[in-house]
């Protein structure tokens, strides 16, 4: 059975009710995830690759963020909140995030941190608060834009569920 559509939301700041309400009923159910990317202007939207950059890999010039809620297991235990980062900033985006002023908060764990396919952290439910955590994605993810934005974003919320 086909995953339903994701919901998308503009917003321009972290504290946007409809994000934050989004987050939280998936928090509540431990299930679904969301995408997030800045808005960028058509004017400024990077060149498109030519025939053969399948050869390079991707290229994300314009981050994508996604933010998973911790899963809920039987006995009432909930895994971590899973955190990625898709960007053009080259290898190790953790250490320039950290000399740039943006460190991984602490508890956070890095799980994975390749050119190509991202930064991907573990965030311990005890600080997986959302609000905090899509804050911190939100500035990581604008620090290594190489493209202008407009300042606004667009989020994909995927509930997860199907039909």
């Amino acid at each position: 059975m086909p995953r339903s559509r994701p919901t998308e939301i503009e917003f321009v700041d972290v504290d946007d009710a409809r994000l934050l309400a989004a987050a939280a009923a998936l928090t509540d159910r431990g299930e679904g995830w969301i995408n997030l990317e800045p808005i960028v202007d058509e004017e400024h939207q990077p060149m498109q690759a030519g025939p053969f950059a399948f050869l390079a890999g991707p290229s994300h010039d314009i981050p994508t963020v996604t933010w998973m809620p911790g899963r809920h297991q039987p006995g009432g235990e909930t895994k971590p909140t899973t955190v990625g980062l898709q960007h053009a900033a080259g290898p190790r985006v953790a250490r320039t995030l950290a000399a740039s002023g943006l460190p991984l908060p602490e508890q956070w764990r890095v799980t994975q941190d390749h050119p190509r396919r991202g930064l991907v952290a573990s965030v311990p439910a005890a600080v997986a608060d959302p609000r905090s955590v899509l804050e911190w994605l939100l500035r990581a993810a604008a620090s290594v834009c190489t493209v202008t934005t407009t300042g606004r974003w667009r989020a994909a919320v995927h509930d997860g569920r199907t039909g």
